[in-house]
C-alpha cells in the first residue's frame, strides 16, 4: 500500500509547537502529527454514534 502525499502548511508559531512536541517525544514530526491525528479520529468517533442516536 502506498502512502498518500498531504501537504499541511501550519502558521509558524503552530509548526514551532509542533516540532517542539516532537522533538521533545523524540520522534519525527510526520510520526507525531500521524499519532496526533489518529487519537483526535479516534476520540471523536464516540461523539458521532451520540449524535446519530439523538
Amino acid at each position: 500500500m502506498s502512502k498518500p502525499h498531504l501537504s499541511f502548511r501550519p502558521k509558524a508559531e503552530l509548526a514551532d509547537a509542533i516540532r517542539a512536541a516532537a522533538t521533545e517525544e523524540r520522534r519525527p514530526v510526520s510520526q507525531f502529527l500521524a499519532n496526533l491525528i489518529e487519537d483526535a479520529l479516534a476520540a471523536k468517533q464516540p461523539n458521532q454514534h451520540r449524535n446519530e442516536a439523538a
